[in-house]
């Protein structure tokens, strides 16, 4: 248990409870900085802070204080993108190509504008491996998907578009409107309504940003994944061929008694826990620092910097050259098997950017959004409200309930659980219940969440900068978000309504 933090900022006593538990979470150290927010009826009925934007605890988290919400961006971004179907701009199951022609090659002359929305395009991740300073750039991001094959068929599974949606929808908004996403969502929502929230973050307000605190993937979904590479390994004759004289012993260390160990002897590799002896080469980085070790299975480093601070390489430079040379070809062959999972894993990012100026400035609509709980909680009124807040009509209710129509219920290839997808949000099922039917959600990488109930006029946010990654099973037990400390808030606010 860590000391208690005080805890700013206004709270109806009725929604005592919620109060109560947002400080729990800060006393159990699951938070450093975070604020919470509620809106009913269009009016604030809780709007609390609390904590730090640094590690050394210097800085308070203030009223004003905005950070990177991640994934949470997609509600405004899908927002946009329903305003223009609503205009006549767009239309749902027209097909992209109509709007953006380049898009019409290797496969994806036929898919439609609610498939980009729903996750089922295919087109989930960018192919090939690209340096991370490539994802400010739009035209190079626009040009790579519209070139490349969907990873399945378009419209019959989904596989979360983690940060290719932004783009893709995004495009369409420009085709339609000549207007950046970012810069149609604060001429169109954000200056009408006074959000305080960004799709690119302007200079002016960079003192107000508190830096997300990263927090390291589970070691154990990393064996699971790099197993799984070197099954791949094994069953390929090209790599056979490259290994059949080889005799190397590779020892892969995030500390803490998570080392693993790569035997490759006799034509086979052999991947299992535990340490070896005497190795011939090793890869060494700290637990926090684990998304590192993804550099070994790609020619691009773009990070050289970063790479000799966090990542120790033990060896003759000969065995360690070789080893990385034989670590890319593994990977490569696993990334033409059409394992989505496999694909999203191998070209994640090297280390987080959030922080990074570049990051904030550039418009990235499905991950960079800035913001509070204030700000997103505001978002999410203008759809619990039904389009409407504050006397502004910002969609019509016809359009609106369009994004609440399932577009596909089933295990989603990339985030690993069942989901239940309307038009860019999750809907309820029988594991993510929610009291009111008309209601929908989500959240960005490491815990925020935004929820709409168009059947109680409720629209709640959730920001904070400590993100927290857990086991699936974790994820799995929480009923109302993915991330614990946001399950524990939004269940509280649901008991004070009586609603469950």
């Amino acid at each position: 248990m860590t000391r208690k933090v005080e805890i700013q900022g206004f709270c109806q006593p009725r929604f005592k409870a919620v109060k109560d538990v947002f400080s729990r979470n800060f006393e159990e150290g699951m938070e450093l900085g975070a604020s919470f927010a509620v809106m009913i009826n269009g009016e604030y009925v809780i709007d609390i802070w609390g904590g730090y934007k640094d590690m050394n605890k210097t800085q308070p988290w203030e009223k004003d204080t905005i950070c990177n919400v991640y994934s949470t961006t997609k509600v405004p971004t899908v927002l946009c993108t329903m305003m223009c179907v609503d205009r006549g701009l767009l239309d749902l199951d027209e097909k992209v190509a109509k709007y953006w022609p380049e898009f019409a090659q290797n496969g994806k002359e036929n898919i439609i504008v609610r498939q980009l929305l729903s996750h089922t395009s295919g087109l989930a991740g960018i192919e090939k491996p690209i340096p991370s300073s490539v994802w400010y750039d739009w035209d190079k991001i626009i040009s790579l998907l519209a070139a490349q094959k969907p990873w399945w068929e378009p419209g019959n599974k989904s596989g979360y578009h983690s940060a290719t949606q932004g783009y893709l929808l995004g495009e369409l908004v420009r085709r339609v409107t000549g207007k950046t996403l970012g810069t149609f969502f604060k001429e169109e929502v954000a200056d009408r309504l006074k959000i305080d929230f960004h799709i690119g973050l302007a200079e002016e307000h960079v003192p107000r940003v508190t830096k997300l605190i990263s927090d390291g993937p589970i070691i154990n979904d990393l064996f699971l994944l790099m197993k799984r590479v070197f099954e791949i390994g094994n069953n390929s004759e090209v790599v056979k061929n490259e290994i059949t004289t080889l005799n190397k012993n590779v020892m892969l260390d995030f500390g803490n008694k998570d080392q693993f160990s790569v035997i490759i002897s006799n034509g086979i590799i052999k991947f299992k826990r535990g340490k070896i002896k005497y190795p011939d080469c090793s890869f060494i980085t700290s637990k926090d620092r684990a998304r590192t070790m993804n550099w070994i299975f790609s020619k691009v480093n773009d990070e050289p910097e970063y790479i000799s601070k966090y990542l120790k390489m033990k060896g003759k430079p000969e065995d360690l050259n070789q080893i990385k040379v034989l670590f890319e070809l593994i990977a490569l062959e696993a990334r033409k098997l059409r394992s989505v999972g496999i694909k999203m894993g191998l070209n994640g990012r090297i280390r987080d950017y959030s922080g990074d100026r570049a990051w904030q400035a550039a418009e990235m609509p499905a991950s960079n959004g800035h913001g509070n709980a204030r700000s997103v909680a505001k978002i999410a009124s203008i759809i619990a409200c039904e389009g409407e807040l504050d006397g502004i009509r910002i969609i019509s209710q016809e359009t609106l309930e369009k994004i609440l129509e399932e577009q596909i219920f089933g295990r989603d290839l990339v985030l690993a659980y069942t989901i239940r997808w309307g038009l860019g949000v999750g809907l309820p099922f029988k594991e993510r219940p929610r009291p009111n039917p008309r209601t929908c959600f989500w959240g960005g990488m490491g815990g925020s969440a935004i929820q709409m109930d168009l059947d109680a006029h409720i629209g709640i946010g959730y920001v904070m900068n400590q993100m927290r990654t857990q086991t699936l099973q974790e994820t799995k037990d929480n009923k109302y978000h993915s991330d614990t400390r946001g399950n524990r808030l939004i269940t509280a606010v649901l008991e004070s309504l009586d609603l469950i």
